[in-house]
């Protein structure tokens, strides 16, 4: 083994776990966006109005996930519709769309009006800048673990 082969390596090991960190913080966030979003679901659920009646919202549709592959071992953040499907017996916790986004912008609220209801503008407007920046962190350190990955063969 050369010395370069090996400052790679201890390179690829600090990046992999700078990644690591990263994911866990965008876990923390999405968490957060889950527990404010269940609890005003709650709310509305147990407000007890009606459609017909003023002041009623329907309970909320979207929400973030991170989708973790297992053949690439990346991990991405997406926008999930958690929209009530008429097929109940095919219903689960993980029935969901996932929402694309946009080519040039990414995820903005005119991508996401057509899923979200008026109120979720807030939660999305307070997440969506975190999301964006964890991201880009995210899928340049994957880029990075995966050239360093490569290049350690060559250099043995």
């Amino acid at each position: 083994m050369s010395i370069e082969s090996e400052t790679v390596k201890q390179t690829l090991a600090e990046i992999t776990n700078l990644y690591e960190e990263l994911v866990d913080r965008a876990q923390l966030l999405v968490d957060g966006y889950w527990g404010e979003w269940k609890e005003r679901n709650r709310l509305i659920i147990n407000s007890g109005l009606q459609p017909s009646q003023e002041g009623y919202e329907k309970a909320g549709r979207i929400a973030p996930r991170l989708k973790k592959l297992k053949n690439t071992h990346r991990v991405y953040l997406e926008w999930w519709d958690w929209k009530q499907t008429p097929y109940r017996k095919y219903q689960n916790a993980r029935s969901g769309i996932q929402i694309k986004p946009n080519l040039k912008s990414g995820f903005t609220w005119s991508v996401m009006t057509k899923h979200a209801n008026t109120w979720e503008k807030v939660l999305f407007d307070k997440y969506e800048p975190f999301f964006k920046k964890i991201r880009k962190a995210l899928a340049a350190l994957a880029d990075q673990i995966t050239n360093l990955n490569k290049l350690i063969p060559t250099l043995m």
